[in-house]
């Protein structure tokens, strides 16, 4: 259930800041638009579901989202280093 958790307070985080940021208000125009469908968390690895395969994720979207994720310790699963 954490998946749910850090999604409702990205939401959450957008709306407060949307009103001092203007990134934030293009970010809440396009979450607003039901683009992104969950936040998924396994153990500390996330990585972004959109709802469609027609949906994408503007860079500046990307690079805020997993900013603000980072700084709350998670991992980006294509970030990981891999090993053969």
């Amino acid at each position: 259930m954490e998946n749910n958790n850090l999604f409702n307070e990205f939401w959450h985080h957008i709306e407060i800041t949307k009103e001092t940021n203007k990134q934030a208000q293009s970010i809440y125009n396009w979450l607003n638009l039901d683009n992104l469908s969950d936040i998924i968390i396994d153990d500390k690895i996330y990585w972004f579901e959109l709802t469609s395969s027609t949906s994408s994720m503007p860079d500046y979207i990307y690079d805020y989202l997993k900013n603000w994720l980072n700084k709350k310790g998670y991992t980006y699963l294509y970030d990981m280093p891999t090993t053969f």
